[in-house]
Formats: C-alpha cells, sequence, structure tokens
C-alpha cells in the first residue's frame, strides 16, 4: 500500500467547519375573527388560540358575559380593551390579544379615546415601528372612521412619523364596494353603501393604505340568506405588505354561531420571544413511586437549626421529587 495512502487513511483530513447559520425568525401570526356576540363562537375560539398559539388575535364583538363588561380571555394571553370600556355605556367590540411570549418592552397599548370599537397596539423593534388597528364600524354611522380620523392626525408624529414606520387597519368595515367585494355582488352596490364606502376609500388614499387581502375573497356567510359578502378587510401600508407572506380566508376553522371567517395573516417582522419554561405534567405521575422518593428524600434531611430552614428544606425536596418524571412539553 503506498504511504501517502496509509497516512491518510490514519489520519483523515479534517474537513472544514461550516459558521452556524443565524436562527430565522418565526412569522409574526396574527388571526382576526368577529365572533358575532356568541358565546359559542368565544368558547371555540379560546379552544383554538391556545392550540395554535397565535402571536396577536384581532377580535371584533366578542362575548360579553354580564353588564359588568367581563369579557373571557385565553390563559397566558394580554388583553387589550378600549380606553373608554365601561365609561360611555357603549358595548366594547374591539379587542386584541397578545401571547405572553411578546415581550411586553417590545409593545405597547394605544389608547384611542371616546370609543369602543377601535383597539390598538404598537410594536417596535431594529425593523422600526409597527401599529396594528383592530376596529369594528357600523353599518349605521361612520362614527368610527371620524374617531379614526382625528386620531391619526392628532397622533400622526407617534404612529406615522420616522423611518421604517408600518401600519394596518383590521376589521369589520361593514362597507361594500367593487374594489374589494366580488363583482357578481350587484345588489350590494347601492347608492348609500356607495357613498358610506367612499368615507372609508377617502381615508385610506389619505394615508396610503393597500388592500392586503385579494378582492373577491368573501368574508362572510350570511346564516339566513347563505349569501356571501365582503365585510371584513385588511389594509395596510405599502411597506408592510412586502413583509406579508400571508394573507387568507381560514374559511375551514370558522368557529360556530359566527357567520364572519376567520382571516390569517403571517408578517415577517422580527419580534423576539420569551423563552418556555417547561412545567411537570403531573397527571403522568406515578403517585407511590412519588411518594416513596419523597420520603426517602425527606429522612435525608438533617434536624432543623431554625423553623425557616426547615420549611426551606422540605420546599426543596417537594420540588426535586418529580425530577424523575417527564415535563408536559416532553411529554407532548
Amino acid at each position: 500500500m503506498p504511504e501517502a495512502y496509509t497516512q491518510n487513511a490514519q489520519q483523515p483530513t479534517q474537513q472544514p467547519t461550516q459558521q452556524p447559520q443565524p436562527a430565522t425568525a418565526p412569522p409574526l401570526q396574527i388571526l382576526h375573527i368577529n365572533l358575532n356576540k356568541s358565546k359559542t363562537a368565544h368558547n371555540k375560539l379560546i379552544n383554538n388560540v391556545q392550540s395554535k398559539k397565535w402571536d396577536i388575535v384581532l377580535i371584533q364583538e366578542p362575548y360579553i358575559v354580564n353588564h359588568f363588561g367581563a369579557i373571557p380571555t385565553v390563559t397566558n394571553y394580554r388583553p387589550v380593551y378600549p380606553e373608554d370600556r365601561e365609561r360611555n355605556g357603549t358595548t366594547v367590540r374591539s379587542i386584541i390579544w397578545v401571547s405572553n411570549l411578546l415581550g411586553t418592552k417590545n409593545w405597547e397599548n394605544i389608547n384611542i379615546p371616546n370609543t369602543n370599537d377601535i383597539t390598538a397596539i404598537q410594536l417596535r423593534g431594529d425593523f422600526g415601528k409597527l401599529t396594528i388597528f383592530n376596529i369594528y364600524n357600523d353599518c349605521t354611522h361612520s362614527n368610527t372612521e371620524t374617531t379614526l380620523r382625528t386620531f391619526l392626525q392628532t397622533q400622526a408624529r407617534r404612529i406615522i412619523s420616522g423611518n421604517n414606520v408600518s401600519m394596518t387597519w383590521a376589521g369589520d368595515f361593514n362597507r361594500h364596494h367593487p374594489l374589494w367585494d366580488r363583482d357578481e355582488d350587484t345588489c350590494l352596490f347601492t347608492r348609500q353603501s356607495q357613498r358610506a364606502a367612499e368615507k372609508l376609500i377617502e381615508l385610506l388614499a389619505k394615508y396610503d393604505m393597500v388592500m392586503a387581502l385579494p378582492k373577491g375573497v368573501p368574508t362572510l356567510h350570511h346564516m339566513s340568506s347563505k349569501r356571501y359578502s365582503r365585510p371584513d378587510n385588511i389594509f395596510c401600508t405599502p411597506n408592510l405588505q412586502e413583509s406579508m407572506t400571508r394573507c387568507e380566508v381560514d374559511a375551514s376553522s370558522c368557529p360556530t354561531c359566527t357567520d364572519h371567517f376567520p382571516i390569517v395573516m403571517h408578517l415577517t417582522t422580527p419580534q423576539p420571544r420569551a423563552p418556555i419554561s417547561p412545567n411537570y405534567n403531573f397527571r403522568d405521575v406515578d403517585w407511590e413511586i412519588f411518594r416513596k422518593t419523597l420520603k426517602t428524600h425527606l429522612d435525608e434531611i438533617p434536624p432543623p437549626q431554625l423553623q425557616s430552614q426547615q420549611q426551606n428544606n422540605l420546599t426543596k425536596q417537594v420540588k426535586t421529587s418529580p425530577a424523575p418524571f417527564k415535563t408536559r412539553s416532553q411529554a407532548a
């Protein structure tokens, strides 16, 4: 065997070390839904949110438990309510749920006065600022549009001034127009509906907003008439549309007792998440083994000199006893 081949066989050449690739930030996942004030739809949404792990949930017409204005909120989410909640006697028709995984130092609640129909949050980071408005627009008047216009005029520096700022308006706008409805739904294009829609279109044009959800995609299947229409919509600034990898209706996951379809949005906007700390799944514990293990650990504790020391030792052994068992995240 040639000497060079022997040396290579005994001392294999090292492969070049690959540089670790930077982790890609997961997309910002946003769910939009009108719950039609239904308890059944609201509870179904809570189960859906717990299983899908949305970052932000935009809700119009939530279920309200009683006259005190209590609104059920999913575990591990922070609710954002209108500033005028329980003040002016009107019903809350817009709320936002923000996942606890999004650290509070990276977003803030934007209070909008004189309305229970708009909620908003602002995300901040290296990408700049992103303001998300969740809007319920009543079909009988344009008060919400007026409130939004006034707020943007008075808070322009906070919302739209500076570099790398973006904005989205998501909600139930209750307006019909050929720009977003299906062309064949001519029965919706009455003179009155066109006049109402023109006010919204003027506001969109003033702030250079574009429609993110494609034209002609229905967002509602009326329970009585069984007709499809497009009262819900997603508008955003052009620079945000470039970061939007998904904006579509998910009719298959529509909760019962609401005729509005959920709308799913994914944004590449980088947003840091808090680490998830696994917890113990005590449902899977063999309690006979647990008690024996705990007794063994307790017998090893020396006699305490102080009561506080005894309490600390007891707490320590109780916490360490379940260690042989799977955590909830591992068990899954």
